[in-house]
């Protein structure tokens, strides 16, 4: 018997004769294990059907993907917690045999959230923001990049991970890491940015790094709120909706003082949604130029009720609203908007980027919902809702409402 087909039968045997594999019971409905039982039930699964395909593959017809004979021996080793398996947000199927212990996060957000800093070894340079809230970032690796820029990928190397967690389009594009790591070492991609996948992206990412718990309770706080503010809305009358225009960074990316940048239905991510999620109707739906430019003429005739800017600006770091505050003080002061109900009335609000494309998502959903029905939800402290993420996710006594940039006015 060959040393690769003895190893076959060691693993067969091992597996199926020894009790190794065992039922533990089903899995959850979205297929994504949460609890120890739905972990080793997994696992059972992953396990088998590596070992039939490397078998197949070996001594079979068949041509197909399968783990290596060290992976396996590492897989059976570390039976029943792991293999463990995900298909990230880019559709790529990543299976690990063993626990991640060196992780480059090109996207480092969830890592925090996770309480997972222990397992980062390097960090994208825009992640150093938050030093200040995740003051564990310092101690990491700075590997360059960030937004559009590309890492320095020696430091990259010289982390030596056994994963990169980075973003499923942003970032240094969609092949950079893929093209260049060694082989072995999965790339993991995934957003954390979009209001729809929070938290099946935290669900997968908790189960593949071992942090169930925390994802777990990242699920339970979030659609506590969602939840509530659901509810709340969904007794709005249609006729009784406030009417939004989305003013997204227009100053960024046009300086004629005649055109606007919005969201039509389902452009620029979720930005749109800001206005839907917190009860409002978007008075540019139909808008599907691909600038997604109106002129200041068309947006006036809209008459909307509020205008909603949201501006790449603010985060943790920053030390006040000078920046939001300059678009909101645009926005009411512009000629052509003076007639406008939102101008008129005062009713022009701007967020930070940072707070509402991420896991505070609910509390800045929050800050909208309360902005458009201050009555509805008096009751509501949307700050309050951000303090709660900042400090049972990320463990620091960071203050959001002495510190920061997330919103304005508050």
């Amino acid at each position: 018997m060959t040393g690769l087909r003895l190893l076959s039968f060691l693993l067969l045997a091992g597996i199926f004769c020894c009790g190794l594999i065992f039922p533990v019971g089903g899995l959850p409905q979205d297929g994504i294990p949460r609890t120890t039982d739905e972990i080793h039930t997994a696992a059972e699964t992953i396990l088998r059907g590596e070992i039939l395909s490397y078998c197949s593959a070996k001594y079979g017809t068949e041509k197909t993907v399968h783990l290596t004979a060290n992976q396996l021996a590492d897989a059976v080793r570390y039976y029943p917690e792991y293999p463990r398996r995900i298909t990230d947000t880019r559709n790529s199927t990543i299976l690990i045999v063993k626990p991640l212990g060196r992780i480059v996060a090109y996207n480092f957000h969830a890592m925090g959230a996770l309480g997972a800093e222990d397992l980062v070894v390097g960090v994208a340079n825009s992640a150093l923001q938050d030093t200040c809230v995740v003051p564990e970032i310092k101690d990491k690796v700075n590997i360059g990049g960030g937004g559009p820029y590309e890492p320095d990928f020696e430091k990259v190397l010289s982390c030596r991970p056994d994963a990169v967690l980075t973003y499923t389009e942003l970032g240094p594009g969609p092949d950079f890491f893929e093209k260049r790591m060694p082989e072995g070492v999965p790339v993991i991609r995934m957003d954390f940015i979009r209001p729809w996948s929070l938290v099946p992206e935290m669900n997968k990412l908790g189960y593949l790094i071992n942090r169930t718990d925390k994802s777990n309770a990242y699920e339970a706080w979030h659609n506590r709120w969602m939840e509530e503010i659901d509810s709340r809305i969904a007794a709005i009358p249609e006729e009784k909706r406030v009417r939004v225009f989305v003013d997204i960074w227009s100053t960024s990316f046009t300086d004629r003082n005649n055109e606007r940048r919005t969201a039509g239905g389902g452009q620029w991510y979720s930005y749109g949604r800001y206005c839907t999620d917190g009860g409002g109707i978007n008075v540019a739906q139909d808008i599907t130029n691909p600038q997604s430019t109106v002129d200041i003429e068309w947006l006036a005739k809209q008459n909307p009720d509020v205008i909603l800017g949201v501006i790449y600006d603010g985060s943790y770091e920053s030390a006040n609203n000078t920046v939001l505050k300059a678009q909101f003080d645009e926005l009411l002061s512009h000629p052509t908007l003076q007639d406008v109900p939102a101008i008129k009335n005062k009713r022009v609000y701007v967020l930070s980027y940072r707070y509402t494309n991420g896991l505070t998502y609910p509390a800045a959903r929050a800050r909208v919902a309360k902005w458009f029905y201050p009555e509805l939800f008096a009751d509501i402290d949307p700050s309050a809702i951000h303090q709660e993420y900042v400090t049972q996710f990320l463990g620091s006594s960071y203050d959001v409402t002495r510190q920061g940039a997330f919103s304005y006015p508050d």
